[in-house]
């Protein structure tokens, strides 16, 4: 009865227990990303270090969500605001609040935007897209691939 007990003590700490936890999708945002790729309604407008990108601003954008609940946007447009972010319970949607910059909100959004997460986050890449089209995208939708450095 020993023996059993202790073949199921040693049983049990080589399958039962679970590997590491993956990485919480909170942590893994939590950083400043740079576009890779832009589409609007699925037409590819940049692509970082294209020759023929239709819009060259996103070159300069930024989101920063590096410091927890605090967002700083730096547009295509290379306008900036700041605000406040939220991510879903869920993991599916970041919601960027209160956003103002010197000119006041982005155009169109009211100091709101949200974006549904496409993926899986990792720690160099995320994907986004509007939840809704976005009227300094020509009413479009707009999907980016963020990446980190």
């Amino acid at each position: 009865m020993k023996n059993f007990i202790w073949i199921a003590v040693v049983a049990f700490m080589f399958f039962g227990c679970s590997k590491d936890e993956p990485t919480p999708v909170s942590e893994l945002i939590k950083k400043s990303w740079s576009v890779s790729s832009a589409q609007w309604d699925g037409t590819t407008q940049y692509t970082k270090g294209g020759s023929s990108n239709l819009v060259n601003g996103y070159a300069q954008f930024k989101l920063d969500l590096s410091v927890v609940g605090s967002v700083t946007l730096t547009e295509f447009d290379g306008k900036q605001f700041t605000g406040t972010y939220l991510l879903a319970s869920d993991n599916t949607k970041i919601t960027l609040s209160n956003l103002k910059g010197s000119e006041g909100a982005p155009t169109g959004s009211n100091g709101t935007l949200e974006f549904r997460i496409v993926g899986i986050p990792t720690a160099t890449t995320l994907g986004l897209e509007t939840t809704s089209t976005y009227i300094k995208a020509s009413n479009k939708r707009v999907g980016l691939t963020l990446v980190n450095p």
